[in-house]
């Protein structure tokens, strides 16, 4: 096996882990279920938190849904060893895909929404375009997500019976 990445990057199966980036980009994206997760959590207050960040009720629908694909890469990730388990690595090919999907999403939104205000200036949507913008330049060009995803593809399941004898 030759090594593409420093050891660190690697896990003790010898596959590639996923970068730190990636999971800030992911976080990034799914802003507004944390924000729904969190305004849930308080209780009392949850209509007032959420009115701060989603003055209307749609604009939460609407990022949720954005958020959505972006949870789904998530999810992936999260059970890799599952999948791995069960040989359904064809999913893996899925990751980059719905990332870049859910950027391109929130990008349109936030131009949309920038519209809307006769591109009037504004911090919000200054920051998250910015932001998208940056994590579709990290996922179109780091070595180490290319690396991973091409490494979990190509990785052999290992195997947990042993036949030591």
């Amino acid at each position: 096996m030759k090594l593409i990445l420093p050891l660190k990057h690697y896990d003790e199966a010898g596959r590639v882990t996923p970068p730190a980036a990636l999971y800030l980009c992911l976080l990034f994206l799914c802003r507004s279920i944390l924000v729904f997760v969190g305004s849930i959590s308080i209780g009392q207050y949850s209509k007032e938190l959420l009115a701060i960040f989603y003055p209307q009720e749609q604009y939460l629908v609407l990022n949720l849904g954005i958020a959505l694909p972006a949870l789904m890469a998530i999810l992936i990730i999260s059970f890799r060893e599952k999948l791995w388990q069960k040989n359904i690595s064809w999913l893996f090919l899925m990751i980059k895909p719905l990332i870049v999907f859910s950027l391109i999403l929130d990008f349109a939104v936030h131009v949309f929404w920038a519209n809307l205000d006769h591109w009037q200036f504004s911090w919000a949507i200054a920051i998250t375009l910015i932001l998208d913008v940056m994590c579709l330049f990290f996922i179109a060009k780091d070595k180490h997500t290319r690396a991973m995803l091409r490494d979990w593809r190509m990785h052999p399941p290992v195997s947990t019976n042993s036949s030591w004898p």
